[in-house]
């Protein structure tokens, strides 16, 4: 959020996170068929539901449906005028459950996809999710996004802990039980840890979590500012702000905390960074032109250029990673102000200009993106009351995400 340019000395909510994006979107056209009806260059799809175990089917049936609408690449439609329709069974012992579906292509009756899931009880969220992730593999070519996890800050009980959850909003998990603060998640890129700024000893300082074994431990606690880490591409380095040296600075390190190195060196403060697609650049917040604006300088320091110019305020900078085989090219998403509300948008290269894609009288801020590179999470505060959303670029639909008791926000998505 753009906390830091608010309360730029403010250890209490944390560090700013800015963004610049540069979008694609998908082009890619479907035909149809005279029976298949298609919308919006989507493919429509038709649900007809699980035999077996009424209460099992049902709720495989309900995660599927929204898995599919959530993807971006499939429209529900009546069975009598779907492109693509699904058959299949569930039937559940004291072994687990089994979800055996088939989805075959009308007009032709091909068989597109046949196969079996196996899990335990209470694993049949996440079996559904490898079914609708398969899905879009076969019928789009794309990667899904249902099986991955977002990290976000939950505030309650008069505290800001971690917690993780899956994409959708459920199975919320939390990390941390400090009854303080703790701010900015983000992910390592195998999905197995996530860094964050912690207020637990008053000043912050940058911690991670192992999400596996639970264990933690303090990577930056200099004098001072120590936040806004974030993982570099191949996770071997880490990005971070640090006042140690009197103002706050760009810095990266070894991801065991070692090798420091500053790379800007500013009478401005330097906040949020992210790292290029490739690694090889970092696109961060500075106020060096007097308002907060997105600015880019190389892993390895030297001269920084400014990247956005239009709004005149921009923050919290957060690049995209397509897979190699996406449509999708990488997008540098950014938090603007304009008009006194926060708006979302994306960074076209050449002009500097940021041009909106959740821009509707809101508050929406935090962006960050899907491992897919066509997904935003991102929050939305209506009514003082924070809450997360999902966007796709390609579409502009939002969709709220199951509430959670306090609030969320400053979400991550990771793999």
């Amino acid at each position: 959020m753009e906390r830091f340019w608010r309360r730029f000395t403010d250890t209490t909510t944390g560090m700013a996170r800015a963004i610049a994006v540069s979008v694609l979107l998908c082009g890619g056209a479907f035909r149809a068929n005279a029976q298949v009806e298609v919308i919006k260059g989507k493919h429509s799809f038709g649900v007809s539901g699980f035999t077996g175990d009424a209460a099992i089917a049902g709720q495989v049936t309900d995660v599927l449906k929204n898995d599919l609408r959530l993807s971006g690449y499939f429209s529900l439609a009546p069975i009598s005028s779907a492109e693509y329709v699904q058959s299949g069974s569930v039937r559940g012992d004291h072994n687990g459950i089994v979800v055996e579906c088939i989805v075959m292509q009308q007009a032709t009756k091909k068989v597109a996809l046949s196969k079996a899931y196996q899990g335990s009880a209470q694993d049949l969220r996440r079996v559904v999710h490898k079914l609708s992730d398969d899905i879009v593999q076969t019928l789009s070519g794309q990667r899904g996004i249902a099986q991955t996890k977002v990290a976000f800050v939950w505030t309650h009980n008069d505290a800001k802990e971690l917690a993780v959850m899956d994409y959708d909003g459920y199975n919320v998990h939390q990390l941390t039980y400090d009854r303080s603060i703790s701010v900015r998640p983000r992910w390592s890129p195998d999905g197995r840890k996530i860094v964050y700024t912690s207020y637990k000893n008053v000043f912050p300082d940058v911690l991670e979590v192992d999400l596996y074994t639970g264990q933690r431990r303090r990577l930056a606690s200099y004098p001072g500012l120590n936040t806004g880490a974030v993982f570099s591409p191949d996770g071997l380095s880490i990005a971070l702000t640090l006042s140690k040296d009197g103002n706050p600075e760009l810095y990266t390190m070894n991801v065991q905390g070692g090798d420091l190195r500053r790379l800007t060196h500013t009478r401005a403060g330097e906040s949020s960074p992210t790292w290029s697609p490739d690694g090889q650049a970092i696109a961060y917040v500075s106020d060096e032109s007097g308002v907060p604006q997105i600015w880019q300088i190389s892993k390895d320091g030297g001269a920084a250029s400014r990247l956005t110019v239009s709004p005149s305020y921009n923050t919290e900078p957060d690049w995209s990673r397509p897979p190699a085989n996406s449509d999708m090219k990488p997008m540098l998403a950014v938090t603007s102000r304009v008009g006194g509300k926060f708006q979302i948008g994306v960074y076209e290269k050449g002009s500097g200009v940021v041009s909106p894609v959740a821009a509707d009288g809101t508050d929406n801020e935090d962006p960050s993106w899907a491992p897919d590179g066509r997904h935003l999470v991102f929050t939305k505060t209506q009514h003082w009351r924070a809450q997360l959303y999902l966007l796709d670029v390609v579409t502009g639909e939002q969709v709220q995400l199951p509430s959670v008791e306090g609030g969320a926000s400053e979400p991550a998505w990771g793999s």
